[in-house]
């Protein structure tokens, strides 16, 4: 009998003691081996997951140590009275469940943290916004998950729990059914990219400007006349949407110039080629494009294209262009006719 304790006593020894060692071995292994060969890699990625998993894991070996020690003092307690160590055994699950929790949870963090610092900008996708959302939600799911692995251990009864969940999860989706509408398109808009940050866009109905930031909820939009318009995402992710930056921001500026009826057209087109060819501002490649279009009730009408090289810098090279086309017409004798109509009265 003797013996058998002397043996369960040395037994239980050795799980403590081996659940130290398990804990310093696991530092030493994470700090002095794996870190040193995640160093030489190329990505963050399995940095990130040592330094978020090393505490866990080193916790994970000591509670899990303790936890076979308590399952074997369980045995030598008398049954049909209150047990503290299958209390303490509890704990140590609970525990035990938790640290795991915390270990699975530091992975998949570390997976975010680098899909938003090294892959995201790669692939220039605006998503630091969605990345607390995202953890948060991953948070609450695997801790409930640990939750209920808990309670299940303790013979409690989730599926009540579960239900009352599900429930709440439901009311929660239609009182805030907006904002996650909001949210779901602007994480689209987001994967999609229909503009970035700093497009100039235009909507359905007529609102024009710069795309200031695009937000959980809504997206900021800069006007011409330096006033911000707040759209909901939900919004945007129904209507037609011009943008101007994209693909590139090379822009076409189209103009009908009229002249009166009875000019040289070829002379016309010379001019206005000139012009263009001289310009600066415009590019030569693609070229400039002249056509006689239309014959108007005042003049005959003549369709200009030409390329920029930003659209941002359309209103300056247009005054530019017109300027110097207004400026050849008059000293070449060209007419630009205002509207007029001939009146005969029948008496």
């Amino acid at each position: 009998m003797e013996n058998a304790v002397v043996s369960e006593i040395i037994r239980i020894a050795a799980y403590i003691a081996a659940a130290i060692a398990a804990s310093y071995l696991m530092g030493f292994l994470w700090n002095r081996v794996l870190k040193i060969v995640a160093g030489k890699t190329t990505t963050s990625l399995d940095d990130l997951i040592l330094e978020n998993t090393e505490k866990p894991v080193r916790n994970l070996a000591l509670v899990a140590g303790f936890y076979f020690v308590t399952r074997i003092l369980v045995k030598y307690e008398q049954p049909g009275r209150f047990s503290f160590l299958k209390v303490i055994d509890g704990i140590f699950f609970a525990v035990a469940v938790i640290v795991a929790t915390l270990f699975i949870y530091g992975i998949i963090k570390a997976f975010l943290d680098w899909y938003k610092n090294e892959k995201a900008p790669k692939i220039h996708m605006a998503i630091e916004e969605f990345i607390p959302l995202i953890k948060r939600l991953v948070q609450v799911v695997v801790f409930f998950i640990s939750a209920m692995i808990i309670l299940s251990h303790f013979n409690v009864n989730i599926s009540g729990l579960v239900a009352t969940a599900g429930v709440a999860s439901l009311a929660f989706a239609l009182a805030a059914q907006d904002s996650i509408a909001n949210m779901i398109s602007g994480f689209l808009i987001m994967t999609d990219r229909p503009f970035r940050v700093g497009d100039r866009i235009e909507l359905a109905d007529g609102t024009t400007g710069d795309v200031m930031e695009i937000g959980l909820r809504s997206t900021k939009i800069m006007s011409f006349d330096n006033t911000v318009a707040v759209v909901p995402n939900s919004e945007l992710a129904k209507v037609k949407i011009i943008n101007y930056g994209y693909p590139s921001p090379k822009f076409t500026v189209r103009q009908t110039i009229g002249v009166a009826y009875g000019t040289d057209m070829a002379k016309v087109k010379k001019a206005l080629g000139e012009i263009c060819a001289a310009s600066p501002d415009v590019l030569k490649d693609p070229r400039t494009e002249i056509y006689f279009t239309e014959f108007g009730e005042s003049s005959l009408n003549v369709l200009l294209m030409y390329w920029i090289a930003d659209y941002r810098d359309k209103f300056r090279v247009m005054d530019a262009v017109n300027t110097e086309i207004k400026k050849r017409f008059e000293a070449e004798g060209i007419e630009i006719p205002f509207p007029q109509r001939d009146v005969h009265l029948i008496k």
